[in-house]
């Protein structure tokens, strides 16, 4: 596990680096969730409307719980916005609730759809969601608190291990 100096950092790395992130017209968290239980496209609209939230900032930690599972039927305007609030939310809560949030935000930057862990490219995903360089950054220290050293005693798997490895070369390269 982690120190709560290492929690607060990147609490505050993320916070900075995804600051200035708007949904615009990305999937919405209730959109998401009734995309997830299979609703029908009215009642995905309907759903939307749920979503108030001028900022990430703003988005509820009863709807973060809510809608951990719906990560993925987010789109990528939508991830981007809700990753943050996913992250932070899973990073105050790290000895609690917040396994699944953090599993969850682990799996969608880690692997590509169609992809294995093998397979997926970490400039491809920072791509794909428009993750900028101080994003990409905040992830990849994300990723590697989340999975934890990368050390004999880790017990991750030797894919996800990998994984995390190219985030951190990949953000190695990027400019400041």
């Amino acid at each position: 596990m982690s120190d709560k100096n290492q929690i607060q950092e990147l609490i505050s790395e993320v916070s900075t680096a995804f600051a200035d992130v708007t949904l615009e017209d990305g999937v919405t968290l209730h959109e998401a969730m009734a995309m997830d239980e299979w609703k029908p496209r009215e009642k995905q609209l309907a759903a939307r409307k749920l979503d108030t939230d001028q900022g990430w900032q703003d988005v509820s930690e009863e709807f973060i719980l809510a809608g951990n599972s719906a990560a993925t039927f987010l789109d990528a305007k939508g991830f981007r916005y809700y990753l943050p609030a996913f992250i932070i939310y899973g990073l105050k809560n790290w000895d609690s609730s917040s396994t699944s949030i953090l599993d969850s935000c682990q799996f969608c930057l880690l692997q590509e759809p169609q992809k294995s862990l093998r397979q997926s490219d970490p400039q491809a995903i920072a791509n794909k969601y428009g993750f900028t360089p101080a994003q990409s950054r905040a992830i990849a220290h994300f990723l590697r608190l989340h999975v934890g050293p990368a050390d004999e005693t880790n017990t991750y798997d030797a894919p996800t291990l990998q994984a995390v490895a190219k985030w951190e070369s990949f953000v190695a390269g990027l400019p400041d």
